[in-house]
């Protein structure tokens, strides 16, 4: 179970009060054995068990999202990110088990904002936390479905962790996306970080129409919360995996950068996919994060060897796009 957080002192947000964080926490305790009593009744109804494991898990995701958000430890989030993604897979299996005519995707990324903001932050979480064991997991949920290998942002990030992913011109949702890919997409480090300020400066004003969380804040109660936060968790991971300097928007409220900050001073862990297979990769002008032998298929014969925090090359000329280095063994 979570940990309860001291709201008033220690929030990252200005909305949420003690009050209103207890009461809800104590209502979600409630649904939670709501919850489990209709799983044991429904235990040969597959499809049933599937919407109250969805249920299970959403809850999970709300509470850690408002916990990040009143305050808690960034070390004690890391461990409690499993406890999320063991509820989604747990969800995740029971869909599995349905009939062909039943089968839905886990996560339909093109119909709600909602549903495709909460995905990407899933990931983002997974990495500025350091989780990358969790990866795995995160991206089997869409494997196979019509959502892998179809969004420029999810795959940005993949890219990152697995081998193999696509280099995509397409995106699911224009605004704000659009933003976050041109500032990405910039080659010099100064235009980046402007590009990247603009993004997160209009992020949540960009939100309006398309978001069910927009405006949440002010339907907060004493009784209860529907706000969790607003997080630009995309500008925080990009910032840190891309090394953009963030120091002109580090201070805009929905950039969370003690995540960045907690990324930047955590060595990067290798990921271990299903095949077995460990990848680490890296951006081309970072320093390396792990010493050993690395290549980037951005060059022929790259295959070389760094020391820790020896800087990684970049090949700007190269065909391939962004310089991406691999490592490949110690």
């Amino acid at each position: 179970m979570f940990h309860n957080v001291q709201v008033n002192s220690k929030r990252r947000q200005p909305y949420i009060t003690q009050v209103s964080y207890d009461n809800t926490l104590k209502s979600f305790d409630k649904d939670y054995g709501v919850l489990s009593e209709k799983l044991m009744e429904c235990a040969d109804d597959v499809l049933g068990r599937s919407e109250i494991l969805s249920a299970f898990a959403s809850t999970k995701w709300f509470t850690f999202q408002l916990n990040f958000t009143g305050g808690a430890e960034l070390v004690v989030l890391r461990d409690e990110l499993t406890e999320v993604v063991t509820a989604y897979q747990e969800y995740v299996n029971e869909i599995n088990r349905l009939s062909e005519d039943e089968y839905y995707p886990p996560f339909v990324l093109n119909d709600l904002m909602d549903n495709y903001v909460g995905y990407l932050d899933l990931i983002c979480y997974c990495i500025l936390l350091h989780r990358e064991d969790l990866l795995p997991k995160v991206f089997g949920w869409i494997e196979g479905t019509e959502f892998d290998g179809e969004d420029a942002v999810i795959e940005e990030l993949l890219k990152f962790f697995f081998e193999g992913r696509p280099e995509l011109d397409e995106w699911i949702w224009e605004k704000p996306y659009r933003g976050l890919l041109d500032a990405i997409d910039n080659d010099e480090s100064k235009a980046r970080s402007r590009d990247m300020k603009k993004y997160v400066g209009g992020w949540y004003r960009n939100m309006k129409g398309q978001a069910l969380f927009w405006g949440k804040h002010d339907e907060i109660t004493d009784s209860f919360s529907p706000y969790c936060g607003y997080w630009a968790m995309c500008a925080a991971a990009f910032s840190y995996l891309y090394d953009i300097n963030d120091s002109s928007y580090r201070d805009e409220m929905v950039y969370p950068k003690e995540l960045v900050e907690f990324a930047r001073t955590v060595p990067r862990a290798v990921v271990t996919g299903s095949d077995g297979k460990s990848v680490l990769r890296v951006l081309g002008g970072q320093a390396c994060p792990r010493a050993g032998k690395w290549f980037s298929p951005a060059k022929e014969d790259s295959y070389r060897h760094f020391a820790q925090n020896e800087q990684m090359p970049e090949f700007p000329v190269s065909e391939y796009g962004t310089t991406i280095w691999q490592w490949v063994s110690d």
